[in-house]
C-alpha cells in the first residue's frame, strides 16, 4: 500500500484521488485498520493498478506452507505504442493507461500490451512485455524498435553478415533489415500474461 503513496506527491493527493479521508488512508497505511474488499477495489480502480493487487491470500500466515513472493519494488507504467515510440522524448509522453507492480528495480522500465500476431505464439496479442530503454541491445534480444515513420514494433533483433534485422517469431511475416531511420527504443526484459 505504501508503494501507491510513494508514486504520488503526498498522502493527501492519494486520498483526494481515491475520495477517502486522509485520516482513513493513514490508518490503512499504519495497519491500524484493515482494508476491506470494497475499499481495495475502489483504491485499485482510482489509482489504475491491476484488480486484486491489494489482496492478501486468505489464511496465509507464517506457519502456512505457502511462502510470500518477492517484494514489490516499484510501479511500472503501462503505455500506448505511440508513447513507446517516443519514449526518449520525455515531453511527449502521455499519462499511463495503468500502473503495474513489479519485483525488479530497473528505473526507466515501461510496459506495453502486445498487439497483433507477428510475435505469436510466444507473445500473443494482449500479452504484456516490460521494456528497459537503458539496456544495450544485443543479437537475439527481443526489442521494441521505432521505424522511420515513428511507429513502434516488437521483434527479435538478429545480425547476419554485418546486417541487423528485426525478425517476427510468426513465420507468416517477413524479416526486415534495420535501416538507418530505425532505432531501438529498448530491450524486453520480462513478460507476463495480462492482468491489467
Amino acid at each position: 500500500m505504501q508503494l501507491l503513496v510513494d508514486k504520488y506527491e503526498s498522502q493527501q493527493e492519494v486520498a483526494d484521488i481515491v475520495k477517502i479521508s486522509p485520516q482513513y488512508l493513514s490508518q490503512l497505511l499504519s495497519g491500524h485498520r484493515n482494508i476491506g474488499e470494497k475499499t481495495a477495489r475502489k483504491i485499485e480502480a482510482a489509482v489504475k493498478i491491476p484488480r486484486l493487487t491489494l489482496d492478501i491470500e486468505p489464511g496465509m500466515s507464517e506457519s502456512s506452507n505457502v511462502s510470500h513472493g518477492p517484494p514489490i519494488r516499484r510501479m511500472v507504467p503501462l503505455v500506448s505504442w505511440v508513447s513507446a515510440g517516443r519514449w526518449r522524448e520525455c515531453d511527449v509522453r502521455e499519462e499511463p493507461m495503468a500502473w503495474i507492480p513489479v519485483t525488479f528495480a530497473a528505473p526507466n522500465v515501461f510496459a506495453l500490451r502486445v498487439e497483433g500476431d507477428s510475435m505469436s505464439p510466444d507473445y500473443p496479442a494482449g500479452h504484456i512485455v516490460f521494456v528497459d530503454p537503458d539496456r544495450k541491445p544485443e543479437p537475439m534480444n527481443l526489442v521494441i524498435a521505432q521505424n522511420g515513420d515513428g511507429e513502434a514494433t516488437f521483434k527479435r533483433l538478429t545480425r547476419d553478415g554485418g546486417i541487423w534485422y528485426l525478425v517476427p517469431l510468426n513465420k507468416q511475416y517477413p524479416l526486415r533489415p534495420l535501416d538507418s531511420l530505425c532505432k531501438i527504443i529498448g530491450v524486453v526484459i520480462w513478460s507476463g500474461k495480462p492482468e491489467v
